[in-house]
Order: C-alpha cells, then sequence, then structure tokens
C-alpha cells in the first residue's frame, strides 16, 4: 500500500516543478475571491495553446509522411521529355498529380483534426460549465476578460507563462530531434497529436505498484489491456469534475486544478523512460 501512494506522487524535481505549475491557478483565489470558478479563466489561453500544439504535430507529420510517399512512388526520379510537347503533358502530369497529393493532404490533415476537435469541444464545454456554474449559461471568454480589472487580466497572462514552460519545450524538442519523421508511431496516437507511448515508461511502474498491492498478475501490464477501463474512468472523471463545478462553486475548481495537475503527470510518464531497477 505504501508503495503505490508513494508511486502516486511526483518522483523528480522535474515531475514537482511541473505539478506545482499546474497548480498555479490556485493562487488567483486571492485575487477571485469573491466569485472562485475565475481561477479556471487561464485554462482557455492554455486549451487554445495545447490545441495548436498538437496541430503543429500532426501537420507537420502529414507533410512529411506525403513527401516520403511521392519519393517512394518516384516523382524524385522522373525527368522532363526534351520534346517540347512532351514537356507540356509532363508538366500537366506533375500539376495533376501534385494537386491529387495536396487534396490527399488536406483531407488527412482535417480527418485527424476532427479527432482533435472532439476532444476540444468537451474541454470548451467543461470550462464553459467551470466557469458559469450551470449547462443553460451562454460562455464568452474574451467578454468576460474584458470585464476584469486589470490585475486579474495579469494574473491571466501570468498562468499562461506557466503554460508556456510546460509545453514549449516539447514543441522545440519535436522540431529539434525531428519526431515527425518517426514512422514507426501509432496513428491512433497521432490522431490525438500525441506519439506512440514509449514500452518501458515510467505510468508501467504504478500500475506494478498497484498489482503488488492487490496480487494481480505483474504479467499483465500492458495498457492496451486496459483501454475500455482508461476511458471509462475518464468519463468518470469528466462528468464528476462537472457536477463538482456546478454544486461546489468553492471547492469544485480547487479539487478539479489537483485532479488536472495530478492526471497530466501521469499521462506525461507514459513518454518517460522508466529508470532501471
Amino acid at each position: 500500500m505504501k508503495s503505490f501512494l508513494l508511486s502516486l506522487l511526483p518522483w523528480t524535481r522535474r515531475e514537482w516543478s511541473d505539478f506545482f505549475a499546474d497548480l498555479a491557478p490556485l493562487s488567483g483565489l486571492l485575487l477571485f475571491s469573491a466569485d472562485p470558478r475565475n481561477i479556471m479563466l487561464p485554462l482557455y489561453p492554455e486549451l487554445y495553446f495545447v490545441f495548436g500544439y498538437g496541430l503543429v504535430r500532426l501537420t507537420a507529420t502529414a507533410i512529411y509522411t506525403a513527401y516520403q510517399q511521392s519519393k517512394e512512388m518516384g516523382l524524385a526520379d522522373l525527368n522532363a521529355p526534351e520534346n517540347p510537347i512532351g514537356k507540356i503533358f509532363y508538366l500537366l502530369f506533375i500539376t495533376f498529380f501534385g494537386a491529387i497529393l495536396l487534396t490527399a493532404i488536406i483531407c488527412i490533415i482535417l480527418i485527424i483534426i476532427g479527432f482533435n476537435f472532439f476532444f476540444y469541444l468537451m474541454i470548451e464545454l467543461f470550462l464553459s460549465v467551470a466557469n458559469t456554474g450551470g449547462m443553460e449559461a451562454n460562455f464568452t471568454f474574451l467578454k468576460l476578460y474584458d470585464s476584469l480589472s486589470a490585475k486579474e487580466q495579469y494574473f491571466i497572462w501570468a498562468m499562461f507563462l506557466f503554460t508556456m514552460y510546460r509545453y514549449l519545450p516539447k514543441l522545440i524538442h519535436f522540431f529539434q530531434y525531428a519526431e515527425y519523421k518517426n514512422q514507426n508511431n501509432s496513428l491512433a496516437w497521432l490522431a490525438l497529436g500525441t506519439p506512440a507511448i514509449i514500452k518501458n515508461n515510467r505510468f508501467k511502474l504504478m500500475v506494478k505498484a498497484y498489482q503488488n498491492m492487490t496480487g494481480g498478475d505483474s504479467k499483465k501490464n500492458d495498457l492496451s489491456d486496459s483501454a475500455g477501463a482508461v476511458y471509462f474512468l475518464f468519463l468518470v472523471f469528466y462528468f464528476g469534475a462537472i457536477v463538482l463545478m456546478i454544486k461546489f462553486p468553492i471547492a469544485g475548481p480547487i479539487l478539479t486544478l489537483l485532479i488536472k495537475a495530478f492526471a497530466e503527470m501521469y499521462f506525461f510518464r507514459l513518454y518517460k523512460e522508466a529508470p532501471a531497477i
């Protein structure tokens, strides 16, 4: 039990810093004492940044994949004929084929964006409820932002800097190490704007600790076997957080930010190599 509970907490200095960065909006309770729900406002700029971050990854991956496919089809080896008429037909062929390839790229990107947009809408719904306390309220972020004082607006921008601290290094890493060239990524994960989960990740250490506590089979710790349970738990937390926001205007935002901080930490452990034991 002790090892499992300890596995739920941050392990490294980076995890602790990221964890406190995710909890930084709680400092807004000093500014929004009259309406505690407003501490959720900084999550709106974060939502758009993370959404854009996923789309940049997807677009770069799709363009590079299409470029590689065109090379494999032999387009790079085609030579324009010397005959003027042949050059005209060659130009028409390249233009026609390029239009087809461009259309295919656009279709692929739109399909992939559809997956992202679905999750974006779910988070948009969640944040609307979080800031209004009701499903029927009409929420406009910019309108509420303009009604805030200068200090409260500065607070939102300060919290956005914490978002940049969390995600901007990941975007730089993506292009620095050309992750879009990795053709072994799972298409399902690419559709969500994330790379494939590494095999020996830190999240498995939590699973092993839980299995040791319950006496389960430590060999059966593949996340794909628990995909249904993970999705069900996501729905429970999602709608549970919405209920918290509506029923408890003070405790709801605090508990929700705590849940978000832990959920993000566990999610990023899927992409961290587990230390050798």
